[in-house]
């Protein structure tokens, strides 16, 4: 037998709004419609908490809302980031294996290989935006021991 659930009702409040608070700069998609009483909402959001997250902190703020889309994506921006951690030294353990194509064969390569690869393709110039201000790597040697020794390391 079919049982009713009773999904409390709207209390007026300004959905909209508690929405674009709550999800700030991140918020990319927004629509909130009333339907037979019913307050739905369609969410898309960049670069913010996980998903799962979300649904339950807005389940939480506004259980009388019904989210028929909630949707995260990420920006270019950020996808550069998760990307840079894989690389950072401390991740290595956290790299992923990847394969690409040569040929009809896949080869066994990592995201450094890769890099390295593109890099040794190009004619880097002094105006290319490699942020060199925070980072250790490039490293400047000022006298001939240094020198000396990294040219054996």
């Amino acid at each position: 037998m079919s049982k009713r659930i009773k999904t409390p009702q709207s209390q007026g409040r300004d959905y909209k709004k508690m929405l674009k608070d709550y999800f700030g700069k991140f918020l990319y998609g927004l629509e909130v419609t009333h339907v037979a009483g019913q307050v739905q909402a369609q969410v898309v959001y960049f670069d913010f908490k996980h998903i799962e997250t979300v649904r339950r902190e807005l389940a939480q703020m506004m259980p009388e809302v019904e989210f028929t889309k909630l949707k995260r994506d990420f920006t270019d921006v950020a996808e550069t980031w998760a990307l840079c951690r894989l690389l950072n030294p401390g991740n290595w353990d956290r790299e992923p294996v990847l394969y690409v194509q040569q040929g009809d064969n896949l080869i066994k390569t990592t995201l450094h290989d890769i890099a390295r690869a593109e890099l040794s393709q190009l004619e880097l110039d002094d105006d290319d935006p490699i942020d060199y201000d925070h980072s250790n790597d490039l490293r400047l040697c000022c006298n001939e021991e240094h020198l000396r020794q990294n040219a054996w390391d």
